[in-house]
């Protein structure tokens, strides 16, 4: 599918740092990470708790709060350039924000739906009041995992999810085994190479995907592909191409207007000679 409501930009670097893949192979490269990680995890747990608090707003309203689906919006696009980076897809240090950079290689943009699914939200508040009964269940739960995760164990979403994360898991082995690979390319050749680079990017956008869908933040379900899709009416959409004009290229006829005609003139009566005037 061409479009769908969640767009993930990842440019592809002319050329690569040797000096990011050094760090990275001597894993110091991921110390740079650790005040992301930090405020990442604090706003996890935010993240969290909005997209319970906004299933709540859909089941009664059918409209996700404008607010909290940017706030969402902007916690998964700053996860999505840490990651990015973390693999290597951009060399440029990921910028301590929510919101959209254009001139950042790495974007998520998540059109605002008009309306939400009050069944899913409906289902997710369920889901989420039988779990916050269990009270034992998630304090051994939370002694294990991360407080972050825990909308995710609330999430009723996650269930229908599980193809998605199947392959996910299986493109995520491929991912890292490709990753530790092309440190190595990096440090000799200075470039990512193509193909590899746009296999990571799939995997980043199908995720991203996954994710958005997770939260509610768009009800079409995400599509099984590592290929870019296009947010409907997006700057990026394909256009369809003008038609062929006067240079129109070898073997093609150029249609052109055809020039317009003169009016018709009156035939003009020729005056009789004059007396004299016809030589014999």
């Amino acid at each position: 599918m061409d479009e769908y409501p969640v767009e993930v930009r990842i440019d592809y670097p002319a050329a690569s740092s040797r000096g990011w893949a050094i760090l990275t192979i001597i894993i110091v490269k991921f110390l740079a990470l650790i005040p992301h990680g930090i405020v990442l995890w604090a706003l996890s747990i935010a993240q969290g708790i909005a997209f319970l608090v906004a299933q709540v707003v859909v089941l009664f309203s059918g409209v996700y709060p404008r607010g909290l689906h940017g706030f969402v919006t902007g916690v998964l696009r700053w996860q999505t350039r840490v990651s990015a980076f973390g693999l290597s897809l951009t060399d440029k240090y990921p910028p301590f924000s929510l919101n959209v950079m254009p001139d950042y290689p790495v974007d998520v943009e998540i059109d605002y739906p008009q309306q939400s699914s009050r069944g899913w939200a409906g289902l997710t508040v369920v889901v989420a009041a039988l779990g916050l009964f269990s009270i034992g269940r998630i304090v051994h739960y939370l002694g294990r995992k991360s407080l972050g995760n825990l909308a995710t164990w609330l999430n009723a979403r996650e269930l229908i999810l599980l193809p998605h994360l199947i392959v996910l898991v299986f493109l995520g082995i491929a991912v890292l085994v490709l990753f530790l690979i092309v440190q190595w390319v990096i440090l000799v050749t200075a470039r990512y190479p193509e193909g590899m680079h746009d296999f990571t990017a799939g995997f980043m956008r199908w995720s991203t995907r996954v994710q958005a869908w997770s939260y509610g933040l768009i009800d079409p379900y995400p599509p099984f592909t590592l290929d870019p899709t296009t947010r409907p009416g997006s700057r990026s959409a394909p256009q369809t191409p003008p038609p062929a004009g006067p240079s129109a290229g070898w073997g093609e006829s150029a249609h052109l207007p055809p020039e317009p005609s003169a009016p018709d003139q009156p035939p003009q009566n020729p005056q009789p000679p004059e007396p004299g005037e016809l030589d014999l």
